[in-house]
């Protein structure tokens, strides 16, 4: 991961959160994190029905390739400190190319403003590294991401092929 994309951030609680690229030694925590989600968030997020992340599939998704993939979290504070308590992932990260976005937050961190800001960091790095917008699938019962899609200036259209989800995408202009 390029250096740089590490800073502060503030939630809604006027706190200070440390944003960072995600490591692999972020496994067991991104498992824990995955844990204390309800059985519609993790279909939300992984789009489909899944109870567990196993430990082959938290050390791939911590351990992205830096060249197409930037994958930001936020580490935790109090009972927390250490964990992942939210972050976004941009895949497809290429000069010219729709990258896919993704973003979660633990229940513990839903409404601080975290992953809003984890998302608008990714959206951010994907325009820096010359990719032509950004792109979402989403569940059409996720009223809480669909909302924060409209907020950041999202298009949201009916996916043709799904008709459970919706495509959010956000242009950077001058691509296809």
């Amino acid at each position: 991961m390029e250096e740089g994309l590490e800073r502060w951030i503030t939630g809604k609680d006027g706190e200070d959160y440390l944003l960072r690229p995600i490591r692999p030694s972020d496994a067991g925590s991104l498992m824990r994190g995955f844990d204390t989600l309800s059985f519609e968030s993790k279909r939300f997020r992984l789009l489909g029905a899944r109870m567990h992340l196993s430990e082959e599939m938290a050390r791939e998704f911590c351990s992205p390739d830096p060249e197409r993939v930037v994958c930001l979290v936020v580490e935790g504070k109090g009972a927390l400190a250490g964990e992942i308590i939210a972050g976004a992932r941009v895949g497809g990260v290429e000069p010219g190319a729709w990258a896919e976005f993704s973003v979660s937050a633990r229940p513990e961190a839903e409404g601080t403003g975290l992953a809003r800001q984890s998302l608008e960091a990714v959206i951010e790095e994907a325009r820096r590294r010359g990719c032509v917008g950004v792109r979402g699938s989403i569940f059409d019962r996720n009223a809480a991401m669909l909302g924060l899609a409209r907020r950041l200036g999202m298009t949201v259209t009916n996916d043709p092929d799904d008709w459970e989800l919706e495509i959010a995408e956000l242009s950077f202009g001058g691509g296809a």
